[in-house]
C-alpha cells in the first residue's frame, strides 16, 4: 500500500496541495496562539484522541457520547470561534496570505505627537483612550468627526475634562484625528480583574476585534498602558512609550488577553 502511495505521489501538484494546507494551518495556529481559543483548541484535540482511545479500549458508554458530540463538532467549531473566523476573513479579504509576513513601517509623525501628547496627559492625569488605525478600519465606531491633522496640541484639548469628547475614544489614521468621543466596545472579561476601568477593558476590546493599537492614560494614576492584539501591556514611564509604539506599529504578531510590563525593573 505504501508503494503505491508513493507512485501515485505527483510531486508538483501533491507537495502544492500539502505546503497550501500547511501554510492554513499555520495561519490559524498563529492567529490564535495565546489566546482563549488556542485553549479551546487544545481541548477539541484531546476530545478526538480520548474518542480514538475509547474505541480501541473498548469503552462503549465514553465511545457512543463522544461520536454524538463530534458529530455536532463543526457547528461546535463556528460557534466557538465565530470572533476568530470573522477577524480572518477579514484579514484574508484586504491582503493575500502569502504577502503577510511584510511587516509594516511605523508612521513617525504618529509617533511622536501621540508621545508627546500622552506625556502631558499622563503628568497631569488626564484619562485618555487612542485607537492608531492599520489595516482594519475603525470607521464603524460611532464618534464626531473631525478630520483634523494630527497634533499633540489637538489630542490634548480633546481630553481635557472639560472637552464634551474627552469620555469617549478618539481614532488616528495616518496623520489624521479621523474621530473623537467613539464608543468602543467593552471587554466583559472576568480574568481581567477587577482594577482595569472602562477605558482599559475598552482598550483590550478593541484590540481583539480590530488590529489597531490602543494607547489608554489612567485618569486616577497618570499611567500609560498600550492594547495590541487583546494584550495590555503597562509602559513604566512615558519615555518607553514610543519604542512600544514602534514596535507594535511595525509588527503584527497577534498577543494573547494578559498584562505585561515594559521597563520594569
Amino acid at each position: 500500500m505504501a508503494d503505491s502511495t508513493i507512485q501515485n505521489f505527483r510531486f508538483f501538484s501533491d507537495s502544492l496541495d500539502i505546503l497550501i494546507v500547511a501554510i492554513i494551518f499555520f495561519y490559524i495556529l498563529k492567529a490564535i496562539e495565546g489566546t482563549r481559543s488556542s485553549q479551546i483548541l487544545v481541548g477539541l484535540v484531546a476530545m478526538v484522541v480520548l474518542y480514538f482511545a475509547s474505541r480501541k479500549w473498548g469503552f462503549f458508554t465514553l465511545n457512543w457520547v463522544l461520536t454524538h458530540f463530534l458529530g455536532f463538532v463543526i457547528l461546535i467549531v463556528i460557534i466557538l470561534f465565530q470572533d476568530d473566523i470573522r477577524r480572518g476573513l477579514a484579514n484574508i479579504g484586504k491582503k493575500p496570505l502569502l504577502f503577510s509576513f511584510a511587516k509594516h513601517s511605523a508612521n513617525e509623525t504618529v509617533i511622536e505627537e501621540v508621545g508627546d501628547a500622552c506625556s502631558f496627559l499622563s503628568s497631569n492625569k488626564m484619562g485618555a483612550l487612542i485607537a492608531i488605525e492599520r489595516q482594519e478600519s475603525l470607521r464603524v465606531f460611532p464618534g464626531r468627526p473631525i478630520n483634523a491633522s494630527l497634533s499633540s496640541e489637538m489630542i490634548i484639548s480633546i481630553f481635557n475634562p472639560s472637552s464634551p469628547l474627552h469620555d469617549g475614544g478618539l481614532i488616528i489614521k495616518d496623520d489624521v484625528i479621523v474621530s473623537a468621543g467613539s464608543f468602543f466596545p467593552i471587554s466583559t472579561d472576568l480574568e481581567l480583574g477587577t482594577e482595569l476601568g472602562t477605558r482599559h477593558r475598552a482598550a483590550i476590546a478593541l484590540s481583539q476585534e480590530t488590529d489597531a493599537v490602543v494607547v489608554v492614560v489612567s485618569e486616577e494614576t497618570g499611567k500609560i498602558s498600550l492594547a495590541a492584539g487583546g494584550e495590555l501591556k503597562r509602559i513604566a514611564n512615558e519615555k518607553l512609550l514610543r519604542p512600544s509604539l514602534v514596535s507594535e506599529l511595525s509588527d503584527e504578531s497577534p498577543g494573547g488577553i494578559k498584562l505585561t510590563q515594559a521597563g520594569k525593573t
